[in-house]
This record gives structure tokens, sequence and C-alpha cells, in this order.
């Protein structure tokens, strides 16, 4: 079983539009100068001519991806490096493969993979395998639980020596099975913790009931702080950052940020899109598109300095994580890590 729980966090991920409402006033649009740091492009094509779609980026110039066999009978997991193409693991297409989860910790890949048993029903395994070499990849436990997955860079965590992931618990238990294995396999151990929660920096967890307050916890130490909120925003945080929504008139979507406890707050100006779930990517930039001359501009707001800076001025698909952003232009990938 997986639970795909996005929809919980949909204020981060929303068109924008055109309307622009003057209260509460915007801040000053500082000006959009272009990203100091260089990107990355490899072809959006493999060398048989499948399409690659990135899913994960250990740097700027190590990718995991997707593309499908060139018989289009089976998904292949890929990993794409200056050195060359290295396939991790592919699945029949009949199996209705979905690879989720991506992180990367001391040299090693971990991700999950939920897929259709030829019996019925679904199996989610947790893999593993080095990013450098040629060693096959290894399955770490197929004891995931209902393993919950939001598109987060936050969805597996490695920490203490042990890959930690969040499930849901059974029946209308309003608990979070706090689940994990060693890196290197063994018997899965599981927690309740009160509460519906997911994994943000270690090792918090931000609340996901929208009937509750918001609340990041430590259930190392059982510390708990509630985040201060209007009714009307959709917050996601961690525990140094924060951002919020609101929907303005016309259906526009104002975007703030801030720290947890409410200061330092400010506006950040634009026709913007969130593009991920996650607040404060690399620990100091929020990714938005903006729509500007009639394209999908994408933009990073540094929160250090206030200001925008423009990855690319024409782009349809993007996405962020763990501190590297990619997205399509001109038959390429092209990506920055932003750490």
């Amino acid at each position: 079983m997986i639970a795909l729980a996005v929809a919980l966090l949909a204020g981060g991920v929303l068109l924008a539009t055109t309307h622009r409402t003057p209260t509460p006033p915007p801040a000053r649009a500082p000006a959009v100068a272009a990203m100091e740091k260089p990107s990355v492009a490899i072809s959006a094509k493999l060398a048989d001519g499948t399409d690659y779609t990135p899913l994960f980026y250990v740097t700027a110039s190590v990718s995991v991806g997707t593309a499908p066999t060139p018989d289009d009978t089976a998904d292949r997991l890929l990993l794409r490096s200056p050195t060359g193409d290295r396939e991790l693991h592919r699945l029949a297409k009949g199996r209705y493969a979905q690879f989720l989860g991506f992180t990367a910790a001391a040299g090693r890949l971990y991700w999950a993979e939920s897929s259709a048993l030829a019996g019925g029903g679904y199996e989610t395994r947790l893999w593993t395998a080095a990013v450098e070499g040629t060693d096959p990849p290894a399955s770490l436990t197929a004891d995931m639980g209902a393993a919950v997955f939001f598109d987060s860079e936050f969805d597996l965590v490695v920490a203490d020596g042990r890959v930690h992931w969040i499930a849901a618990a059974p029946d209308s238990d309003t608990r979070t099975e706090l689940r994990s294995v060693a890196v290197a396999g063994g018997p899965v151990t599981t927690v309740a913790f009160e509460g519906r929660f997911r994994h943000t920096a270690w090792p918090w967890l931000l609340s996901v009931d929208d009937a509750a307050p918001l609340v990041l916890a430590d259930p190392l130490t059982g510390e708990r702080r509630t985040v201060t909120k209007a009714a009307a925003e959709s917050v996601v945080c961690t525990p140094t950052w924060c951002r919020s929504m609101v929907t303005a008139a016309g259906d526009r979507y104002l975007f703030d940020v801030r720290h947890p406890d409410g200061s330092a707050r400010r506006r950040v100006p634009g026709n913007l899109n969130a593009i991920t779930v996650d607040a404060a990517i690399g620990g100091r930039y929020e990714i938005f598109t903006e729509y500007r001359n009639e394209r999908s501009t994408l933009v990073a707001y540094d929160l250090d300095t206030s200001t925008m800076q423009t990855l690319t001025e024409n782009t349809g698909v993007s996405a962020a994580r763990a501190g590297v952003v990619w997205w399509a232009e001109d038959g390429e990938w092209r990506s920055v890590d932003l750490r």
C-alpha cells in the first residue's frame, strides 16, 4: 500500500494568475538579476533515443531519473554522471513502477519503489546503491508499512545510521508511524507518534492535519512548537523558515516568508507559483515560477539577502530538491546546485 499525500500541502504548488492585489501592500520588486551560479546541461534524450526524466540530483552533474526501454516494455531507473549512464533497476511496464523519496548520504543513494505484484496488490520496497562504482543496488526492506510520500526532499531521511520514513497508522488512528531501518538493512523499527506529521529538517516533524494547529515537533526530545498562522494562510515550514500563501482577489496567490515564530516576515514580490512542497531549498532559497512577458520564468528568492535571481526565462517543467534546481529547456535538462 502506498499513500501519495501531496494534496495535503497543495498550498505550496498552485498556479498563479495575473491579477495584482494592492492589499496587503506588496514588497517593492527588486531588480531581477541572472543567477550567478552556472547551470549544467545534459540531453533530454539518452543515446538509445529514449526520453530521460530526472527525479533527483545528487549534485548538479549527477542525476537519477527514469526512461523507458527502447521497445517500451519496461521502465528503467538510471544514474547519469559525467562518467556515463548506469542502469540501477528496471521493472516491466505491467508493474506500474513508481520511484519515490530519493535522498543521498555518505556516497550512497536511497529510494523507494512501489510496484504491482503478480498476485495482486502493491509492494513498496526501500533500495540503496553507491553513487559511484558498478555494484548492483541492494534492497534494504519491504517492510515499509503504509508509506506516505509527499514529494518532499524529506520523504526519506538518513540520520543516525538509519533511513527514516513516515507511514500511516492502521484504520482511523490519528497517530503517525515513524519507521526506520539501518543503512545496511535489517529489522524495521516502528514508533507511534501522536498526530499526523511528515519529516522536515532532521529530527523535526511538521504536522499535516488541516483541522489542527500547525506544529513543529521533535520526537527525540518531545518538544512541540505551534507555528503562528492566520486562518487563510497555507504554510509549510522547516524549523528555521516558513513559506506562507494566501489567495487574493482574482485568484492570485501571495507568498510571504518568515520564521516559524512569525518574525522577519516579508512579502516575496511577483506573480508567483511555488514549485516545491518544502520551504527553504538548501536552507536558503525559495524557488518559484513567475509569469513574465507571456513566458514562465524560473526564479530563486534568496532568504538571506531578500533578492531574486533568474534561473531561466523560458521553462515548462521544473523541480527542486535538496539544494538543486532543475528544469527542461530546448531539448535539455539544466540544473543548478544552490548549496
